[in-house]
């Protein structure tokens, strides 16, 4: 066997051929504009925690039929143990269309698929592409930047029954969310919940949300001294005190609804992203 590498400058992307070597009658020797490898594609869908490998190969090489697509799966390091991951052209394990030559596989980011999961990484994967013909193998090593890494929420603090005032008080109930962003706390925008009304089928609030601060109590949110309740600024725990008004309230505009209630919390970092929507369920008696 014999390894010849080739470069492809234009892209920065090595390629290394393996193959038989013909002493006799060999065809001409393959350029770059030859490899059979393109339109290399990786994504990491972080909402749902799966990975999707393609790439378009031709069907023939060197007069050589297409026998299989593979890919070595080296996760944020070359120097990880390889992963062997098969690509699909039959419409199925993440593939599109079935025989449009490009090869695809989508696979969940976890172990019992994979050794090199990903978790809260940003930076660079690194990956070849490798095409498989009668007698000789073509690999295209490449690597693919992450990016921005999407908040998630880790926690939720917040009662699963509270009870309304029985006269025309006003009770603060403290409610918290614990986020994580591998990007740093700093590209955090926002961290909030809506309220929706099962019985009612409606949402509260018109359906705006509440918003949670992480600012220790500092900033007066209302006059004349209400705050947020948060205990620490800058950890990471967003806090907010709902207002829950008593019984003995007549006027709609103080008054607190009984029932079942979904809290659906959520956060947005500096990239615009959304985290995965967390649901609490709560009940007010």
């Amino acid at each position: 066997m014999t390894f010849l590498p080739k470069f492809d400058t234009m892209r920065f992307h090595k390629l290394l051929i393996i193959g038989l070597v013909f002493w006799a009658c060999s065809g001409p020797e393959n350029s770059p504009d030859e490899i059979p490898v393109s339109n290399k594609q990786f994504t990491f869908h972080q909402n749902l925690n799966q990975l999707y490998f393609g790439a378009s190969v031709d069907e023939s090489y060197d007069a050589e039929n297409l026998s299989k697509v593979t890919i070595y799966w080296f996760g944020t390091s070359r120097g990880n143990a390889i992963d062997t991951l098969v690509l699909w052209d039959n419409g199925t394990h993440g593939d599109i269309l079935s025989g449009d030559l490009l090869w695809g596989l989508k696979i969940l980011n976890d172990s019992s698929n994979i050794s090199n999961v990903l978790g809260d990484d940003s930076g660079f994967v690194y990956l070849d592409y490798i095409a498989v013909y009668q007698t000789q193998s073509i690999a295209v090593a490449d690597s693919f930047n992450i990016g921005n890494i999407i908040p998630r929420i880790v926690n939720i603090s917040a009662p699963d029954t509270i009870v309304r005032p029985s006269d025309e008080t006003v009770a603060l109930q403290l409610v918290s969310a614990e986020v994580f962003d591998a990007d740093g706390l700093e590209t955090i925008k926002w961290v909030g919940f809506t309220s929706y009304y099962v019985e009612g089928d409606s949402m509260m609030n018109k359906g705006d949300y509440i918003y949670l601060y992480d600012d220790g109590s500092d900033v007066i949110l209302y006059p004349p001294n209400f705050t947020s309740g948060d205990d620490v600024s800058g950890d990471g725990i967003y806090s907010f005190r709902i207002p829950i008004y008593g019984t003995g309230f007549t006027d709609p505009d103080f008054q607190t609804k009984a029932g079942s209630f979904t809290w659906r919390f959520s956060t947005q970092d500096a990239s615009n992203e959304y985290s995965k929507t967390i649901e609490y369920d709560i009940i007010i008696q």
